[in-house]
């Protein structure tokens, strides 16, 4: 499954060499993954109201072209679990059809009340399975 999150890049996401800082495609890849995240039935808001959080245990950047102020940016976002505990999201980022950045973004499933890994709940297991190869448009 492909699932395509789409921002239009800020005046204060930029550089003072006019292009989009490197800071700022993290906040672009958190946003395709919460997103998706949704779109998949499973807010973030609701995977902590069930007791787990899910913070970045790994994350790479590849840098293949240049993003410019208000230029529109596409996060292709597919995702995977890899094992019980972890998930990974494979995100390529395009303007105008043209790949600027690829990133590898994982997570591990904490318990909110110990801090320590657990599995993934069985609700968000369903929804990453269940996912298949639709695409979802956001």
């Amino acid at each position: 499954m492909v699932h395509n999150y789409r921002v239009r890049v800020r005046y204060g996401e930029t550089d003072q060499m006019g292009r989009v800082h490197h800071a700022s495609y993290l906040h672009y890849l958190e946003a395709a993954r919460i997103e998706m995240l949704r779109d998949l039935g499973c807010p973030y808001t609701e995977i902590e109201l069930q007791g787990f959080l899910l913070p970045v245990i790994n994350l790479s950047i590849k840098y293949k072209g240049a993003v410019l102020y208000d230029d529109i940016v596409t996060v292709q976002t597919t995702v995977m679990l890899k094992g019980r505990i972890r998930v990974g999201f494979n995100c390529q980022l395009f303007v105008h059809d043209a790949i600027v950045s690829e990133a590898i973004v994982e997570l591990a499933c904490l318990s909110k009340e110990t801090l320590r890994p657990v599995a993934l709940p069985e609700f968000l297991l369903r929804a990453i399975q269940g996912a298949g190869d639709s695409t979802l448009q956001q």
